[in-house]
């Protein structure tokens, strides 16, 4: 049986940030990371692909429930907010981090 969570672990050893989530995280800390992200001046969408859901897959322990519910969470948090969720609007600047509004 394959070690998935060495050979993601080499896959993404530095590039994913270090995220204290416990082996089943509750909604609520899920939440708390995303609002910390959030705090940072990231949009959604970089909070998903550069964040979170490296760091589920990264980790053997973590699947689609954690996914979900993160997708959930970034819709409530970035309900109505100029930031992007899923896709770059064409204001966002790759050289700024992507994010709109983010110096």
């Amino acid at each position: 049986m394959i070690d998935t969570e060495h050979v993601f672990g080499q896959f993404f050893e530095g590039r994913v940030p270090e995220i204290d989530l416990g082996p089943e995280p509750t909604e609520a800390e899920i939440r708390a990371a995303v609002r910390e992200y959030k705090s940072e001046g990231l949009c959604g969408r970089r909070v998903a692909e550069e964040r979170l859901v490296p760091h589920f897959i990264a980790n053997d322990g973590y699947g689609q429930r954690e996914i979900d519910l993160l997708e959930e969470i970034l819709e409530e948090e970035y309900e109505g907010s100029d930031r992007c969720l899923k896709t770059r609007r064409s204001q966002c600047s790759r050289l700024r981090g992507g994010c709109q509004g983010r110096r």
